[in-house]
């Protein structure tokens, strides 16, 4: 089972914080590899579209973000970074590079050119 899920949050993706689950926007189940991948072009185009910053941490986990998208944290008394995530999983564990094949590192490295 694939899964790709998109995340608002404070905190970059793949931090995978406590409660990181309650920061999921968007979710979508597939069994077929390509659809996964398909979807998950799809969403980094759109993604990359609404945002001027990109950041990627083994090879699938995307950050997005804008310089002036903050929120005000009380408890902390700060203004905090919004960061909108992307990720696949494969089984319920993040699909990374290590996993991956050559065609299958080229495809997510051509995502953020």
């Amino acid at each position: 089972m694939w899964r790709i899920i998109q995340l608002k949050s404070d905190a970059e993706p793949w931090w995978f914080l406590e409660g990181w689950e309650q920061d999921i926007t968007q979710e979508w189940n597939t069994i077929e590899k390509s659809e996964a991948f398909d979807l998950f072009r799809d969403r980094t185009i759109e993604l990359r579209q609404a945002c001027k910053h990109v950041r990627v941490k083994r090879g699938t986990q995307f950050a997005y973000w804008n310089d002036d998208d903050f929120f005000f944290c009380e408890d902390c008394d700060d203004d905090l970074q919004i960061y909108y995530g992307l990720l696949i999983l494969h089984n319920d564990k993040p699909y990374t590079t290590n996993q991956m094949n050559d065609d299958e590192k080229s495809f997510f490295e051509k995502l953020i050119d």
